[in-house]
């Protein structure tokens, strides 16, 4: 595998990890805690895939980046079968859109480089140019930071977040859907937000 290809691969993983653990804020328990340890170790393995020769644990790497798109699957048919509307709202298809179009490229490449390996006759690829490197590591860098940042805003966390320099008490966040936490909350200091 290509060194820009490992490098698209980690900044990807790390995409996804900032997606899940975003998702974890305004989540029932059952669903934050599996997406905040998905995201921890997602988040975790892009760092580290960036620091490795090669990709590190391939297989794993690749299951992981499928079961959440078919537990996704699940959770969305069951919200609109039972018509649970709590975990239809948490089903945003904004981040989970977003974070399944990494997972799809992330266990795309990797089943690519596994069918590469297995056709390989042991030719060595050279390392790529420094201007190529960076190039292709601006346009990965642009790529998901262009699609990860609309995901966040469209998390509980980011709807909720305060917009920069605005730190009055002027600011009431919109949102269309049912909210899911108790009104009677106020953390001291944050009145009005």
């Amino acid at each position: 595998m290509s060194v820009i290809t490992r490098t698209w691969i980690a900044f990807a993983a790390i995409g996804i990890g900032l997606i899940h653990v975003a998702l974890v804020i305004g989540s029932p328990l059952a669903l934050a805690l599996p997406l905040g340890i998905l995201g921890a170790i997602e988040f975790g393995w892009g760092v580290y895939a960036f620091t490795r020769d090669d990709v590190p644990t391939p297989r794993v790497a690749m299951v992981v980046a499928i079961t959440p798109l078919v537990v996704w699957g699940l959770l969305v048919a069951g919200a609109s079968t039972f018509e649970i509307a709590t975990l239809a709202t948490v089903l945003d298809v904004v981040p989970w859109g977003v974070a399944a179009i990494f997972q799809l490229f992330v266990a795309g490449t990797l089943a690519r480089h596994f069918r590469r390996m297995s056709a390989d006759t042991g030719t060595v690829r050279p390392a790529p140019s420094a201007g190529r490197y960076l190039t292709g590591l601006m346009v990965g860098a642009l790529a998901v930071s262009a699609l990860v940042t609309p995901a966040l805003a469209a998390t509980e966390a980011g709807i909720y977040a305060q917009p920069h320099g605005e730190h009055d008490g002027s600011f009431t966040p919109q949102r269309d859907v049912p909210v899911l936490h108790d009104e009677q909350f106020t953390i001291p200091g944050h009145v009005d937000h």
